[in-house]
């Protein structure tokens, strides 16, 4: 009621507005304080109207709704206070389309307006306290659930003593330093991807749930939202400028990624130090309490906890030197000298220069004269052929083998390999509930060295270790851990898991029926006759990672690493929310010190 009076006091004031329509009055009064962020720009007191409208605002006001500017220059001089003191007003789509089409018409010694504006949340340095000057506005797109709008982008900078800070809004950038800095603040509703785009973080977690669950890639989430918004009436997605793009739905993702862990961690994201948040998950799925025998006649309830570790046919680009874990430049490149595809030895140069020469026309030419009989004619200017100096080359080659006769070479003829490398596959640790603990990348075997390696950089302390391992080669792991007297993993059960057991492993393999055979241990069958763990939780692991191969066979390590480690990290998030809803009592078990 106040404000009704405050409202009817001011218009009593001023004889002009007493002539305008309410309808052309309330619009005045929504786009005013629609602005207000534009009009307080460069004031000592962003909670105090200024006296007067920045002239762009002005010009802005008097063409958006048919105003002389003297009405508008009256109308803000009575209403001003009443505005600034009124909660931001509903804007239909009919004002927000005055808002782009009138903003964007202003003359060009004007700054240009659109519906939507962001500015940064401060007007004073937060170091310093002074007022931030130095106003950037710079042309944007805006994507949205309800598609892509132009928008204008505003930064401030701290002129005032050895500050040199420009402010945006989610970030703040030191000039001198070179360095950015996002603010204390929750997840933001709006991204900041680049200069000249913004996107609503509501439609990055719609487009990461849809790669969560459908392992929709990157470049098929912008075709989507560009192909959906243009059947549905949005012309300004043909312009390119409003058409959303596979590198800046990447960005989307990595930037809310990791603003959601940092607010969630208060620091840096350091995934790969510090592993999966559930790399010790437990609940009532993967740990149980077993009846245990002791000596003085009596049963107690132990607990056991178990997971279940498996490898996946996924990689990335490599060098081509075995087991070298430096990642490449680019996906281009391999482990050779620049512009080959081999070393610098000759026996190995030679192999590039005969690939190279058989697709040329005159050597599949004299192919043919070969099968016809026919030898390669020389020239009538030289006896030299050139080609005869690559007999050699011919003998080495797969393809050009007798293969009716041994070679005197040996059985295996030498081949070159010029396809570039990947890494062997991805390792994984999954609980029995099909919680994935931990990921590692194995490059160029599944070596039982790097596999407990792998183990021991999950758990590195024995305290932390499950009750019981399961993997499809832990024969052959024991049998590594017996000959290096590795005591690490001595009171945790190292069963090979059913299904393998019984379709990959020998009966006569004794040692494997002896120290892997799931059924020796009383405590993983239970009453009814049945396994008390799903061990196979990781070959359905294994099923979902495998879904990405598509989207992550042409990243680098650190984009192929983060990408994955988030996907694991997200479904671990939807994978704990079901287990509690189904009353499992998923919990994260407290860490013992690392052993050094």
């Amino acid at each position: 009621m106040s404000s009704v009076l405050q409202l009817l006091s001011a218009l009593s004031t001023s004889s002009e507005c007493a002539e305008i329509s309410f309808a052309h009055l309330d619009q005045f009064i929504h786009f005013a304080r629609h602005l207000q962020p534009e009009i307080s720009l460069g004031t000592l007191k962003s909670d105090t109207p200024p006296t007067s409208l920045p002239e762009h605002v002005q010009v802005f006001l008097s063409r958006t709704l048919e105003m002389p500017i003297s009405t508008i220059v009256s109308l803000w001089s009575s209403l001003r206070q009443y505005i600034w003191g009124i909660p931001q007003p509903h804007i239909t789509l009919l004002e927000c389309s005055l808002f782009n089409e009138h903003g964007s018409q202003l003359p060009k010694k004007h700054e240009k307006i659109a519906f939507y504006m962001f500015y940064p949340p401060h007007t004073r340095c937060p170091c310093c306290n002074s007022v931030l000057t130095s106003i950037s506005h710079i042309a944007a797109t805006y994507f949205t659930r309800d598609g892509p709008f132009p928008a204008y982008s505003t930064s401030l900078r701290c002129k005032a003593g050895s500050c040199n800070i420009r402010y945006y809004l989610n970030f703040s950038v030191d000039l001198s330093l070179n360095l950015r800095q996002y603010y204390d603040q929750p997840l933001p509703e709006i991204i900041h991807l680049k200069e000249h785009s913004f996107i609503q973080t509501a439609v990055s977690e719609l487009f990461t749930a849809c790669t969560l669950f459908a392992w929709v890639s990157a470049q098929n989430c912008a075709l989507i939202y560009n192909h959906a918004l243009s059947s549905y009436g949005h012309e300004e997605v043909s312009e390119s400028k409003f058409m959303l793009t596979s590198t800046q739905v990447w960005r989307a993702f990595v930037l809310v990624s990791l603003l959601k862990n940092w607010r969630e961690r208060g620091r840096q994201l350091t995934m790969q130090n510090h592993g999966q948040p559930e790399r010790l998950h437990a609940c009532d799925t993967c740990k149980k309490l077993i009846p245990s025998d002791l000596p003085n006649s009596y049963k107690e309830l132990r607990s056991l906890c178990a997971v279940v570790m498996d490898g996946v046919t996924i990689g990335h680009p490599c060098c081509k030197v075995h087991n070298c874990t430096q990642p490449l430049p680019n996906n281009r490149h391999q482990w050779s000298r620049s512009g080959h595809r081999t070393c610098s030895e000759p026996d190995h140069s030679k192999y590039e220069d005969y690939r190279n020469l058989k697709g040329k026309g005159f050597f599949l030419l004299r192919q043919r004269l070969q099968r016809a009989g026919i030898h390669q004619p020389s020239t009538s200017l030289s006896s030299f052929s050139p080609l005869e100096s690559l007999e050699f080359e011919l003998d080495v080659d797969s393809d050009e083998q007798d293969l009716m006769h041994k070679s005197d070479k040996g059985n295996w003829p030498s081949k070159a390999f010029f396809a570039r490398r990947r890494t062997h596959n991805a390792q994984l640790v999954v609980c029995a509930c099909g919680i994935i603990s931990a990921r590692a990348t194995m490059f160029g075997a599944e070596a039982i060295s790097g596999v407990k390696d792998f183990l021991k950089s999950v758990y590195p302390n024995r305290n932390d270790l499950p009750d019981v391992i399961f993997y499809d080669n832990n024969c052959h792991l024991q049998s590594h851990l017996q000959a290096q007297q590795d005591l690490f993993f001595r009171g945790t059960m190292l069963p090979v898991d059913v299904f393998h057991f019984k379709s990959k492993h020998k009966e006569s393999d004794e040692f494997c029926q002896k120290h892997c055979n799931p059924l020796q241990w009383t405590e993983l069958v239970g009453d009814n006759g049945e396994w008390v763990f799903n061990s196979s939780a990781a070959e359905q692991g294994n099923v979902w990672i495998g879904g990405y191969q598509a989207i992550v066979h042409e990243m680098l390590p650190h984009n192929y690493n983060f990408f994955l480690d988030e996907m694991i990290k997200r479904r671990n998030e939807v994978l704990v929310a079901k287990l509690r809803r189904a009353g499992n009592a998923p919990y994260r078990i407290p860490p013992y010190p690392a052993v050094l």
